[in-house]
């Protein structure tokens, strides 16, 4: 069942793995180029911290303008939607495609569980798209976050509670859509719908993440608010364990969807 879930899955799997690859050179060529613009107007850029405390000597202009702006600003943007458009890439096809061309019967055919069907694709999906986003997740992190949030416009400072510099949410994000637009497809068989669904479902999650976040991160307060030191450790709420605490919210969601997504197999599936 693997090596078909598998065969079923390369193509996507192909895309998947060269956006993350090129992502993720994207990252280290402009954060080369943006180092090379700061060297040469002498400015100092610090080490990335969660904080934005310490980022850089020069308060008023921390980016020299023209390309280091320009780059920061493109590489911000490949954070933001890079895991949605993973997600996309492995979750829409999922089960949508198979439905719409009545390839599932095929695979149901091969003395396949429909269960065993559902968590072998299903977890492949997920795997792979965590996989893919932590790459360039990482290289993000490691190589350029720190450019990013001397972004000095409103719009791209908003721009990065999309990703929130930090690789878990972003891995996170992936998987909430891949297992999202598995169900969906699984429940409309029809691939133009999940994708427009997927898509309209994605702001949406964010938010009730970051809402699911702040709760989680409050209940984690008053655990531990008993101890000093743990409520020192723990209920400090830097950017870092908000992002976290979204993290752990949707992989909650994915849970859900992939709860519906058992249920329903039994049902749309002849």
């Amino acid at each position: 069942m693997n090596w078909l879930a598998l065969r079923l899955l390369r193509p996507y799997l192909v895309v998947a793995t060269v956006l993350s690859v090129a992502s993720a050179a994207f990252i280290i060529t402009g954060a080369h180029l943006i180092q090379q613009q700061a060297d040469a107007h002498g400015i100092s850029v610090a080490a990335y911290a969660p904080d934005r405390t310490g980022l850089c000597e020069h308060l008023v202009s921390c980016l020299p303008l023209g390309p280091a702006t320009n780059v920061a600003q493109a590489i911000d943007l490949v954070a933001a939607f890079l895991p949605l458009l993973i997600g996309l890439i492995l979750g829409v096809p999922l089960f949508a495609r198979e439905r719409e061309e009545s390839t599932d019967a095929f695979a149901l055919t091969q003395s396949v569980p429909r269960l065993r069907w559902l968590f072998t694709k299903i977890g492949w999906a997920l795997a792979a798209g965590a996989v893919c986003t932590a790459v360039a997740g990482a290289t993000f992190r490691l190589s350029a976050a720190r450019y990013t949030l001397l972004l000095d416009d409103d719009g791209y400072a908003l721009l990065g509670e999309l990703h929130k510099s930090n690789v878990g949410f972003m891995m996170m994000t992936t998987v909430f859509i891949t297992a999202l637009a598995g169900t969906v497809g699984l429940a409309s068989g029809r691939t133009l719908r999940t994708l427009v669904v997927s898509v309209a479902a994605w702001p949406v999650a964010l938010i009730v993440a970051q809402l699911g976040g702040l709760a989680l991160g409050f209940l984690v307060y008053l655990l531990t608010s008993w101890s000093d030191a743990l409520s020192l450790r723990f209920g400090t709420q830097t950017e870092d364990e908000t992002a976290t605490f979204a993290a752990l919210a949707l992989a909650a969601g994915t849970a859900a969807a992939v709860l519906i997504g058992r249920r329903l197999v039994t049902r749309t599936l002849r």
